[in-house]
């Protein structure tokens, strides 16, 4: 943009300004300080659910991102250039958005807005910020960073915090891809006159919203594998069952490299006759509670009947009896009740475990809030972890 004749700008030798962005740190900018971040750790430290994007803002990658949170890093860099186009001064300004997916209810979120100036040449004069923000998508963005005000920066590791926010109104059964999109309004400041505004623009990380994975919409970030974690302290035998199941079924259902993908039927929400088809049968293989020893015995089948790989006819299932040995569970202490082979790998689809009817039933319940947390819409792939 051409200076304006008379200002102070061009009398110092500027004939242009220009303020662009990069997703990559020019090479003489300097790192972030802490106490840029300082601001938001200390509104973080009193936040009963923390915005764990924060923690994602550093490293080389610009753009960091886990299922439930991200941080989109930019640069804005401001120019006077001289009449041969080469750069007389200049500022650059970081920027950074991160979010937590979980920091409001609802298909809902906000992101913490960080900014800092980490480079300024002596005689630069003061610049201004201000930004906003879009969605695409079934989305809507909320208030501009800072009530629609522009920030003025004049010196080095300035800063300002802000918070940018959006919402979908994603339908029952339904789930949307969206976009945010960043607007930085700036200008370089020269002393007369209303400032010249130029506007770039970058985009951020892709969120996908439902309102098909439980009681009420959410949103996550797509890409990064969902999961369902039990703990074997907690949920005894049931875990114990899934464990074994990945450790000596040649399917290895439910592992890292072998996840789960959630079945619905809406006719069948809870998944009951996939689930007697493997637990239910009749004739020689059928499942006799009680018949290994275990109180208030009942039959857990994995994989889950909720997934694709379930429902399985249970005639083709291993069955076996997790037990604990001296208070501990663990997988060396089940013992095989019928199998079609003598040893493992079994090359079986499915197992059926004896397992205490509450520690069964509190293992589903567990099922359906990782569903809800994690987002996971139907067929979508999921692993199963097993933690102490």
């Amino acid at each position: 943009m051409a200076t304006a004749p008379g200002t102070p700008l061009q009398r110092q030798g500027t004939a242009w300004t220009c303020v662009r962005t990069t997703d990559t740190a020019p090479a003489g900018a300097a790192a972030p300080t802490s106490a840029a971040l300082a601001p938001a750790a200390r509104a973080q430290a009193a936040d009963p659910k923390p915005n764990p994007g924060l923690g994602m803002c550093t490293g080389a990658d610009p753009r960091q991102s886990s299922r439930k949170a991200y941080c989109v890093r930019h640069w804005v860099i401001y120019e006077a250039l001289g009449k041969d186009g080469s750069v007389a001064d200049h500022a650059t300004v970081f920027v950074a958005a991160a979010a937590s997916m979980d920091s409001q209810p609802q298909a809902a979120w906000s992101e913490d807005i960080i900014t800092e100036v980490v480079e300024m040449t002596e005689k630069m004069p003061p610049v201004t910020m201000a930004l906003s923000s879009t969605c695409s998508g079934q989305c809507t963005s909320g208030s501009s960073a800072w009530d629609g005000a522009a920030v003025r920066f004049r010196r080095l590791h300035e800063g300002k915090d802000g918070t940018l926010s959006y919402s979908s109104s994603v339908g029952k059964g339904f789930n949307t891809t969206i976009l945010p999109t960043y607007r930085v309004e700036g200008a370089i400041l020269n002393g007369s006159g209303p400032p010249t505004h130029i506007r770039p623009e970058w985009n951020g990380i892709e969120v996908r919203c439902d309102d098909d994975s439980g009681s009420w919409p959410g949103c996550i970030v797509p890409g990064h594998l969902a999961n369902v974690t039990f703990s074997k302290a907690r949920y005894r035998g049931a875990a114990i069952a899934y464990e074994w199941a990945q450790k000596n079924l040649t399917g290895k259902y439910g592992d890292h490299d072998h996840p789960l993908n959630r079945f619905t039927d809406p006719l069948d929400p809870k998944n009951d006759k996939r689930r007697d088809k493997t637990c239910g049968i009749g004739g020689p293989n059928k499942f006799v509670g009680g018949a290994t020893g275990v109180p208030n015995d009942s039959c857990d089948e994995y994989p889950f009947a909720g997934s694709w790989q379930g429902g399985k006819d249970g005639n083709q299932c291993v069955d076996i009896t997790p037990r604990a040995v001296g208070g501990v569970w663990d997988i060396a202490n089940v013992t095989v009740d019928r199998a079609a082979q003598p040893t493992p790998p079994y090359n079986a689809p499915c197992i059926r475990a004896h397992v205490d009817n509450k520690d069964n039933g509190d293992a589903g319940l567990e099922y359906g809030r990782a569903i809800q947390s994690d987002r996971i819409i139907d067929s979508e792939a999921f692993e199963v972890i097993i933690a102490p």
